[in-house]
């Protein structure tokens, strides 16, 4: 589904991911884990597109996903949605626009369609009763279920999440989680880059921990919690399990 090969991206002289590689099987949860400005969330933005690697490779479903080749760039692309820490909504549309631009601007639907297949997510996320409202009315945990609901009316078969939970406040990051584990028994391939320990040893399959860059150990979730190998994952988990 997803092969990432000895990729490095570089912001200026640091180097923010160094010579990752990984595979993602289709309807695999991965969790990508690790300390702040451990490269997590620039690996998924390297595999959604929204950054380019300087070095190394990412196929989806085998095809090479290349900038310089337009349009298999963009189809490939599409395949993907990316649900952001900020929720980043159009605070000028009504939810329910929020949900129908990109099916109507991309996916050319018509917008009877559009709004259908939006309410349809709505309800699956516990929102259809906000479809008229701006996002300023909304609560953090409700913009981001919103934000969920838009990537999924555009039919991917692989949602990143970057830290989708980390500007909620605790009781609102449960029903964004929640959400989030329905989504994974639908079978859906899902990246999440997080700090919710909780989510990541019940919900993942596959945890995958990073530091200054580089992947430092990647294994089953249930093996990773309760037998790390590495010295400084078993650091990481004291600190971070209570």
């Amino acid at each position: 589904m997803i092969k990432v090969e000895h990729i490095v991206k570089k912001f200026n002289n640091l180097t923010a991911v160094n010579d990752v590689s990984l595979e993602i099987e289709k309807g695999e949860i991965v969790a990508l884990i690790g300390p702040s400005g451990s490269g997590k969330s620039t690996v998924l933005r390297c595999i959604s597109g929204l950054e380019i690697p300087e070095a190394g490779k990412i196929f989806i479903n085998g095809i090479e996903f290349n900038e310089n080749d337009k349009d298999n760039y963009q189809h490939l692309m599409r395949k993907m949605g990316f649900v952001f820490q900020h929720f980043n909504l159009f605070p000028h549309m009504t939810v329910i626009e929020n949900l129908t631009l990109a099916q109507i601007q991309v996916l050319k639907r018509d917008e009877a369609e559009a709004i259908e297949v939006a309410r349809s997510y709505l309800e699956k996320v516990g929102l259809l009763d906000k479809q008229n409202e701006y996002p300023n009315k909304l609560s953090g945990g409700q913009k981001q279920r919103v934000a969920i609901a838009r990537a999924l009316c555009m039919n991917p078969e692989v949602m990143l999440f970057d830290e989708p939970t980390s500007a909620l406040d605790p009781e609102m990051v449960i029903e964004v989680l929640e959400v989030m584990q329905e989504l994974a028994k639908t079978g859906m391939t899902m990246i999440v880059v997080t700090h919710e320990m909780g989510f990541a040893r019940t919900v993942a399959n596959k945890v995958i921990f990073l530091e200054e860059g580089k992947i430092i150990e990647e294994a089953k979730a249930l093996d990773f919690f309760t037998k790390p190998q590495t010295t400084r994952a078993q650091d990481f988990l004291k600190k971070v399990m209570h």
